[in-house]
C-alpha cells in the first residue's frame, strides 16, 4: 500500500513536471528528492495521507517547483473545449435573446466560460478544491436569482458565505474536528445574527457572536480551564440578558462580562501586550470600544459591526507590502459599501455591484 502511494505520487509529480519546459536532469533531481522525502516521512511513522498533506499534492506545489519555467503549450481536447466555450456561450445567449426575449437574465450564460475552464483544468487533475473554485459562480447565480425573482437581496446575500465556508470545509483533512468547528463558528454566528436581527433583535442579538469564543475554548486541553472558560462566557451572556431586560440599561448590563474578561486575562486566553505590537493592540481595543459606543448610542447594530473591519484593514496596511495594500483591503471596502447601500438605503438590488471593485482593483493594479 505504501509503495502504491509513493509510485502514484511520483507519477503524478512527473506528469505535472512534464507540462513545463524543464531540463530532464532537473526533473530527475526533483523526483529523487521527493522520493527521499517520502521515505523519510514514512520512516517517521507518518500515514499515507499525512505524507501527502506534509509534502503537498503535486498539482498544488508544481508552480513553486517550476518557477521560472514556461508551460509547454500542448493542444488537447480539453484546450479546445475551453477555446470554443466563449463562442458556444455567445450563440446560446443570442438564441435566448432573439428567440425567447431572454436577454435578461440570459446574460448569466456567460458565467459558463470561466466555469468551463475551471472544470476542465481542475477536473483533469482530480483537484478536490474544484467545488471551492466553482462556489463563487454558483452562489453568485443563486444570489442573483433570489434577488431578481424574489426581491430577497437582503438577507439573500448570506448565500455568498458558501464561498469561505466551503473553502474551510474542503480543508478539513488538515484540521482537527474542533479546529474545523472553530473556523466555521464565525459564519454560523453571522447567519444567526442576521436572521434574528431581521426579526428586530439586532440588539441584543449581537450576543450570538459569543458562539465564536465558546467554540474556540473547546481547543483548550486542560479540562479545568476549558470548563471555567465556558462557564464564565455563558454566565456573562446570561447575566447581560438578565440585567438588560430587567433594568433596560445596556451600559450596566456590560458589567456581566467583567468576570469572564478578568478570567480571560488570568488564564492567558486574553492577552493585551504593549510591546512591539502596542499600536496593534491599541487599534483593536479602540475599535471594539468604538463599535460598542456606536451600537449602543445609535442602536444600528446592523451597520455598527462594520467598524470592526478596521482591525484587519489596519493589520494589512501595517504588516503587508505597500504594493498589495489596495488589492488586499478592497474586499473590506466592497463589503462596507455593500452593507451601507443595502441596510441604510435599501438598495440591495444594486449594492452587490460593490463587489465588482475587487477584481477591478486587482486588474488595474496588476496592469
Amino acid at each position: 500500500m505504501v509503495k502504491i502511494m509513493k509510485n502514484k505520487y511520483l507519477t503524478d509529480l512527473k506528469e505535472n513536471l512534464d507540462l513545463y519546459d524543464m531540463d530532464n536532469e532537473e526533473k530527475k533531481e526533483i523526483l529523487d528528492d521527493y522520493s527521499s522525502l517520502i521515505d523519510d516521512a514514512l520512516n517517521r511513522g507518518m500515514s499515507n495521507e499525512e505524507v501527502v498533506s506534509y509534502l503537498g499534492k503535486p498539482n498544488r506545489i508544481i508552480r513553486e517547483l517550476t518557477e521560472g519555467c514556461k508551460r509547454v503549450k500542448k493542444s488537447s481536447k480539453d484546450d479546445k473545449i475551453i477555446a470554443i466555450s466563449p463562442f458556444i456561450t455567445l450563440i446560446t445567449y443570442l438564441i435566448l435573446g432573439f428567440g425567447f426575449d431572454l436577454w435578461h437574465p440570459g446574460w448569466v450564460v456567460f458565467i459558463l466560460i470561466p466555469i468551463t475552464a475551471i472544470i476542465v483544468e481542475m477536473g483533469k487533475n482530480h483537484d478536490e478544491h474544484l467545488t471551492t473554485a466553482l462556489s463563487p459562480f454558483v452562489s453568485g447565480m443563486v444570489y442573483l436569482y433570489i434577488g431578481v425573482y424574489h426581491n430577497l437581496w437582503h438577507p439573500g446575500w448570506l448565500v455568498l458565505l458558501v464561498i469561505p465556508v466551503l473553502a474551510i470545509f474542503n480543508s478539513r483533512r488538515t484540521m482537527k474536528f474542533i479546529e474545523l468547528l472553530t473556523a466555521l463558528s464565525p459564519f454560523a454566528a453571522l447567519i444567526t445574527y442576521i436572521v434574528i436581527g431581521e426579526q428586530g433583535y439586532y440588539h441584543p442579538g449581537w450576543l450570538v457572536f459569543f458562539i465564536v469564543p465558546i467554540v474556540g475554548a473547546l481547543n483548550e486541553k486542560k479540562i479545568s480551564k476549558l470548563l471555567l472558560t465556558e462557564v464564565f462566557l455563558v454566565v456573562g451572556v446570561v447575566g447581560y440578558l438578565y440585567i438588560y431586560y430587567t433594568f433596560d440599561e445596556t451600559w450596566i448590563a456590560l458589567i456581566a462580562f467583567i468576570p469572564s474578561f478578568a478570567y480571560g486575562l488570568y488564564s492567558g486566553h486574553i492577552q493585551i501586550e504593549f510591546g512591539n505590537d502596542r499600536k496593534m493592540n491599541i487599534v483593536v481595543i479602540a475599535t471594539i470600544v468604538l463599535f460598542l459606543l456606536v451600537g449602543i448610542l445609535t442602536t444600528v447594530w446592523s451597520l455598527a459591526w462594520l467598524i470592526l473591519l478596521v482591525i484587519p484593514v489596519y493589520s494589512i496596511i501595517r504588516f503587508s507590502s505597500k504594493d498589495t495594500h489596495l488589492i488586499a483591503i478592497s474586499p473590506f471596502f466592497s463589503l462596507t459599501i455593500f452593507m451601507i447601500l443595502g441596510v441604510a438605503f435599501g438598495l440591495w438590488a444594486y449594492s452587490w455591484m460593490a463587489f465588482l471593485l475587487i477584481p477591478m482593483v486587482a486588474i488595474i493594479k496588476e496592469a
